[in-house]
C-alpha cells in the first residue's frame, strides 16, 4: 500500500513540474510575455529591440516599460556618436532591466550658448568632442579636460572632469 501511495505522489510531483515555472497569480494572457525596461544616458537616444527568431522589432522610449513575447532579443541603442548592442533573454512574467553601461553625459553651463567646448581625454591628450555649450554631449565614462572658448576672453579650462555612467555632469563657467 505504501508503495502505491509513494508512486502516486512522485507521479503528481513530476507531472506538475512545468507549472512551477509560471507565476500562479499572473493572468493567463500575461504568462506568455515578459517586460523590458531600457535605461540610457539621454532620453532622446534611439532604442530598438529586435526578436532574434521572428525579426519583430520594438522601439520603446528611455525608461518605458513594454511587454514583449518570451524569447531571445537584441538591443541596439544609437547615441550621438556611439552605438551599443546587447543580446538578452525575456522570461515569462519577469521584467528585464537593461542599462547601457559605460556612457555618461557632459553639459556646459556657460554665459553664452554659442561658446565652443573642446573636450580632451586625460589619458591620451586627444580631443574627444567639440560642441556648442547649448548642447549636451554623450561621452564614454572617464576623466576629461574641458576647455570653453569664450569670445573676447581667455578660455575657461576645467581639468579632471569625471563623466560617470548614466548621469549628466554639469560644468559651470562663471565670470
Amino acid at each position: 500500500m505504501r508503495y502505491w501511495r509513494f508512486l502516486a505522489i512522485a507521479t503528481m510531483i513530476l507531472c506538475s513540474r512545468p507549472a512551477w515555472s509560471l507565476d500562479p497569480l499572473a493572468p493567463r494572457s500575461e504568462r506568455g510575455e515578459g517586460r523590458v525596461v531600457v535605461h540610457t544616458p539621454q532620453p532622446d537616444n534611439a532604442i530598438t529591440i529586435t526578436n532574434t527568431k521572428s525579426g519583430a522589432s520594438f522601439s520603446p522610449k528611455d525608461r518605458e516599460t513594454i511587454s514583449v513575447p518570451i524569447g531571445d532579443y537584441n538591443l541596439n541603442v544609437k547615441m550621438q556618436d556611439y552605438s551599443y548592442q546587447q543580446n538578452f533573454h525575456v522570461a515569462p512574467t519577469e521584467t528585464s532591466f537593461l542599462v547601457v553601461p559605460g556612457f555618461g553625459s557632459l553639459k556646459v553651463d556657460s554665459l553664452h550658448p554659442t561658446d565652443q567646448v573642446a573636450v580632451t581625454s586625460e589619458k591620451t591628450g586627444q580631443v574627444v568632442a567639440n560642441f556648442p555649450a547649448a548642447d549636451t554631449k554623450i561621452l564614454p565614462r572617464g576623466h576629461y579636460d574641458v576647455k570653453v572658448d569664450i569670445p573676447g576672453m581667455l578660455p575657461a579650462v576645467q581639468k579632471h572632469v569625471w563623466v560617470v555612467t548614466n548621469t549628466t555632469r554639469v560644468v559651470e563657467v562663471k565670470k
